[in-house]
């Protein structure tokens, strides 16, 4: 699967610091803040309807129809909520539908208009359900707030295959650490190296041990301070981090597709395996270069 994600060196993203910093969304009438960890949610809310078989914006007195089932829609244009369609009589037509936060809004509204909220079609089984962006290309990029059960983390991924997860982290961002930066996972100072998993308490640099000093570990190893090698892990970074997340929600380590984590900063972090050892770490990415390579446009 071919996916347009750039890891960049140190010098040319913001620090570990910054990305976890939170921001402001622009919302549809202005500037709304959001709260690490806060939404403000919708029931079963469209950013488009279709109006006289044109995709439309909800406007008020207006009234259309869903893009995916044709059932009537009206225009909901309070001045408490942002403006958006809902299904007369609370129908909802896509089970796999989450309610729509400003952080999914704001999202959308980097893409162009006709890549958002597509409905996509299984030819062979009839299957069809709303993607929340596809992309020129044909990747479905999927904007998850809420926790969801691992039978439809499964089955959405084998309905759209070539699809990417951005999972708003804000919610559990006090209880995620990003930790001490790692080599990349192939290249070849690692080939001899097992790291010690890093927590956030920790006083010191971390460690690791030598495969070829103990090709019989049991029991006791010899023990590597992390520092012995960190002017190479400095060449040869690439984004990778230990990280501790406190609680996680353990169905993202159960993906399939690339699954990339939103704190509200400028950057990206994919959570991705780092060795056969169970040991799992972050890799983060600028933001504006993961939209802008995927035909968005960024801030």
């Amino acid at each position: 699967m071919r996916v347009a994600i750039t890891w960049a060196r140190t010098r040319e993203i913001p620090s570990a610091a910054a990305c976890r910093t939170p921001f402001l969304l622009p919302g549809d009438r202005g500037g709304i803040t959001i709260i690490p960890g806060r939404a403000h949610r919708q029931a079963y809310t469209m950013q488009y309807a279709l109006v006289s078989g044109q995709r439309s914006t909800p406007q008020p007195g207006l009234v259309g129809a869903c893009p995916a089932c044709n059932w009537p829609t009206v225009s909901k244009c309070g001045t408490k909520v942002m403006w958006h369609w809902a299904h007369k009589a609370r129908r909802h037509c896509d089970p796999w539908w989450e309610n729509e936060t400003e952080w999914h809004r704001h999202w959308k509204s980097l893409f162009p208009d006709d890549a958002r909220e597509v409905a996509h079609f299984d030819a062979t089984t009839g299957e069809k359900h709303v993607a929340d962006i596809k992309t020129e290309t044909g990747l479905i990029i999927e904007l998850q707030h809420s926790p969801m059960p691992s039978e439809e983390l499964r089955a959405r991924e084998h309905f759209y295959k070539n699809m990417i997860w951005i999972v708003d982290a804000r919610p559990f961002a006090g209880q995620f650490h990003i930790l001490g930066k790692l080599p990349p996972p192939d290249c070849d100072l690692v080939e001899d190296i097992v790291f010690y998993p890093q927590r956030h308490r920790d006083t010191g640099p971390g460690g690791f041990w030598r495969p070829s000093e103990n090709p019989e570990p049991r029991g006791l190893v010899l023990y590597h301070s992390i520092n012995e090698i960190s002017k190479e892990i400095e060449l040869l970074y690439q984004g990778h981090h230990f990280f501790e997340w406190i609680r996680p929600r353990a169905i993202w380590f159960d993906a399939t597709a690339p699954v990339l984590l939103d704190f509200g900063g400028p950057c990206l972090w994919r959570l991705r395996a780092y060795d056969d050892r169970g040991l799992w770490s972050v890799q983060r990415t600028s933001k504006d270069a993961f939209i802008a390579e995927n035909g968005g446009n960024p801030e």
